[in-house]
């Protein structure tokens, strides 16, 4: 379960001991806070920067990937309780980051906390036509890059808050991670899968509802109404596509190969323009996209 139990709930809204952090967050469009059941994760550039932890004796404990400083000076770190200690020492943090992705990139997660931002709380964040609800979702048996809601912005739709359609979207960046074990094919299988157990995925629609609301409340998205439910409807699962190459043949083999998909219905994602808006126009099927971007999927 992703969703914050009350005790952190409470202690991130205004006046609790972890509001100083969620004001921070939202100050810095860099940063993004993620729900994780009992913790929450700030991310940076795609990574953890922060883990901040739930603990039995009310404690709230604070940590940090000590991986990152690979390529950076270690230091000193503040109490594991003190928050505006850690708010402090962030920007020390960040730069240990930077420094270790300056050598290790890892674009896909950057890109998906792009897409985050742009969504659900970038200046154009009212205007398109799907909420992020979770990134890097993850249990034992399934992984997603992102857990969207279709909610159109035309008035008429955004007033309904219920019956919405739930979303998965897999990112690629670049044409190097489109093929092989981690590739278009084997993620397509995956959501299948999970999406076979009914039950598995009415808890999972709940979850995500909850999610959807408490983001809501913590005004780390631009929504006007709480989400009240999710169709029945088979969930898209949209493939984006960062930075192919055109002169690459690999996303047309790829899409050449593609499995059966039937419990999501497959779209490819595009821009409007360049950027990371997820407007309905940009939606295509899979015929759709090799048809009308003949010239960026390349066939010999």
């Amino acid at each position: 379960m992703r969703k914050l139990d009350d005790v952190l709930l409470k202690a991130l809204r205004k006046g609790g001991s972890l509001y100083p952090l969620l004001a921070e967050v939202q100050s810095d469009p860099t940063l993004c806070l993620e729900l994780r059941g009992t913790s929450i994760n700030i991310y940076y550039r795609g990574g953890s920067l922060m883990k901040i932890e739930q603990r039995p004796n009310d404690d709230r404990i604070f940590s940090f990937d000590e991986n990152y400083f690979a390529d950076a000076n270690r230091i000193d770190f503040p109490d594991r309780t003190d928050v505006d200690a850690w708010i402090e020492v962030a920007p020390k943090l960040k730069r240990a980051v930077d420094q270790y992705l300056s050598k290790r990139r890892n674009d896909e997660r950057e890109f998906q906390q792009l897409l985050l931002r742009e969504n659900n709380y970038g200046r154009i964040a009212g205007s398109t036509d799907y909420y992020i609800c979770d990134i890097e979702y993850q249990n034992k048996n399934s992984r997603f890059d992102l857990v969207a809601v279709h909610w159109p912005s035309k008035s008429s739709e955004r007033r309904k808050a219920e019956d919405r359609r739930l979303v998965f979207i897999e990112m690629k960046y670049g044409d190097s991670a489109l093929d092989g074990p981690a590739g278009i094919k084997s993620h397509i299988e995956k959501v299948n899968k999970f999406l076979s157990d009914p039950d598995e995925l009415t808890n999972f629609k709940e979850d995500m509802v909850a999610v959807f609301n408490q983001k809501q409340d913590l005004k780390l998205l631009e929504c006007p109404k709480n989400l009240m439910s999710f169709s029945d409807e088979q969930p898209l699962l949209l493939l984006v596509f960062a930075n192919h190459d055109p002169d690459s043949k690999r996303l047309s083999r790829a899409l050449d190969v593609l499995p059966d998909s039937p419990h999501a219905e497959l779209r490819v994602a595009t821009a409007s323009f360049m950027g990371y808006g997820l407007y309905d126009q940009g939606i295509h099927t899979i015929d759709e996209a090799r048809k009308r971007f003949s010239d960026y999927i390349y066939r010999p």
